[in-house]
């Protein structure tokens, strides 16, 4: 078994940001996305809700539009494993004088760093539209809030390469792919908190990985978490991205590691 190979990672992810960097339209299309949603939820639909929340609609639904650029960001770099087997890059990979777990290493630290950078952008994008109030609590926030990017990225991309790992075709996981990522962006408490929610739906969204990321985001960026977690929500919240993070990340790299050419 080939030892972890550092040069290894570092070619895969560097080849992932090369992919990425060259893929402006995907890009541009995310981040016209999530400037969609926060300009007509923010703002228009916002006008109905804000006061019920005690605040801005804006400020409270833009950390989940953050993650929500993430989720679909990490999920779909997945499809990288389809296409790279479809043109025969993967068969090259597989033949290379290195571990496997290098390579799907590779592959997640870079679709993590990639999607976390377009989750930064959306950040800029919705305090430019004057969702948070710069100061000092919130640059420190904005330091937080990369490291749980980085932690909800790296959580999605392995769910991705599982899934691509797993699957042949393209067109079938796209299906799989939009079947659990809507479900898990609208249970995450983007739209409203969850006290609103009636007990069976609280039940399910406290069974989504995402709601506990969009928590950690809100925190961070604004200062407050639901009150249903408890005192320890916090740490609560953090122990469950991270179980769930180092979860697909090590389904991913068993089901890429079976995988074939």
């Amino acid at each position: 078994m080939e030892p972890i190979s550092g040069q290894a990672i570092y070619v895969v992810l560097l080849r992932e940001l090369k992919r990425f960097w060259r893929a402006k339209p995907r890009l541009i299309a995310s981040i016209a996305q999530s400037f969609f949603f926060l300009l007509i939820l923010g703002f228009g639909i916002g006008g109905l809700f804000g006061g019920a929340l005690g605040g801005s609609y804006l400020t409270y639904i833009a950390p989940g539009i953050i993650a929500m650029s993430l989720l679909f960001a990490s999920v779909f770099s997945g499809v990288s494993v389809i296409f790279d087997r479809q043109f025969g890059f993967f068969k090259e990979m597989l033949v290379a004088p290195v571990s496997r777990t290098s390579i799907i290493s590779g592959k997640i630290f870079g679709g993590a760093l990639t999607a976390s950078i377009q989750g930064f952008l959306i950040l800029v994008i919705s305090t430019l539209l004057g969702a948070y109030v710069i100061d000092f609590r919130f640059a420190l926030g904005v330091f937080g809030a990369v490291g749980v990017m980085l932690l909800i990225t790296a959580g999605f991309v392995g769910l991705g390469v599982a899934i691509g790992s797993a699957l042949t075709d393209f067109h079938a996981f796209q299906l799989i792919t939009t079947f659990v990522m809507w479900p898990l962006f609208m249970l995450s408490g983007v739209f409203f908190p969850i006290e609103t929610a009636p007990l069976p739906l609280q039940i399910v969204m406290l069974g989504d990985p995402l709601f506990y990321g969009v928590e950690l985001l809100r925190f961070c960026l604004v200062g407050t978490i639901t009150p249903i977690l408890g005192p320890f929500g916090l740490f609560i919240a953090l122990g469950v991205i991270v179980g769930f993070t180092l979860a697909m990340i090590a389904v991913g790299t068993v089901l890429f590691a079976r995988a074939e050419a």
